[in-house]
């Protein structure tokens, strides 16, 4: 049996100590690579999520401070109910919601300008696995979608699990692609030049 005799000091904490917060580093890819290269594992990292009754303002705080531009949105069991991207809080949307709604645009909630579970189309992660990234990147320009969501089946259970995320700006990103102002890929044009 290990028996353990060494003191442990204390250290003053100074003001400036920054929590440590990994990032994931992004390897480069091809375009005949797997497409789990290019997918993020939730089985490896944590998806960050919000609840369908907060704001978009929290919602864009929280995707600014985790460096991200999408949160699934989750309810109290934490089960998916939709997601909300950068892109539904800073585009005309929540002008449409004011409207619509007669709300401040303070008052509008993640649940008003999510897209639903249901409006969302799912990838099998056993199809996934005999995917390439050019096959991920055709998959998401013909569905017009800036990100695509795999799910797998826990057999145990008899039931589907979020297993991952694609981004189209992180594809990008890894293909080595110029990114535009705001971290995104121009278009899906700009992939097309490297699949000629």
């Amino acid at each position: 049996m290990t028996t353990y005799s060494h003191s442990l000091n204390t250290i003053e904490l100074s003001p400036e100590t920054p929590i440590y917060n990994p990032t994931r580093e992004l390897n480069n890819i091809s375009l005949t690579d797997p497409a789990i290269y290019a997918m993020t594992d939730l089985k490896n990292i944590t998806a960050i999520t919000i609840d369908g009754n907060s704001t978009i303002d929290l919602a864009l705080e929280i995707m600014r401070h985790a460096g991200v531009r999408l949160l699934l949105v989750v309810d109290n069991e934490k089960l998916i109910t939709g997601i909300i991207t950068a892109r539904d809080i800073m585009s005309e949307k929540p002008l449409k919601i004011i409207e619509q709604e007669h709300i401040k645009h303070d008052e509008i909630l993640v649940h008003h300008a999510m897209t639903k579970r249901e409006e969302l189309n799912f990838l099998d992660f056993r199809d996934v696995e005999h995917s390439s990234v050019q096959d991920i990147i055709l998959k998401l320009k013909d569905e017009g979608r800036q990100h695509g969501f795999v799910i797998e089946l826990n057999e145990v259970q008899d039931n589907y699990f979020a297993r991952g995320i694609f981004s189209i700006t992180q594809i990008g990103k890894q293909l080595g692609m110029e990114m535009s102002l705001d971290g995104h890929v121009q278009s899906f044009s700009e992939f097309e030049k490297l699949f000629a």
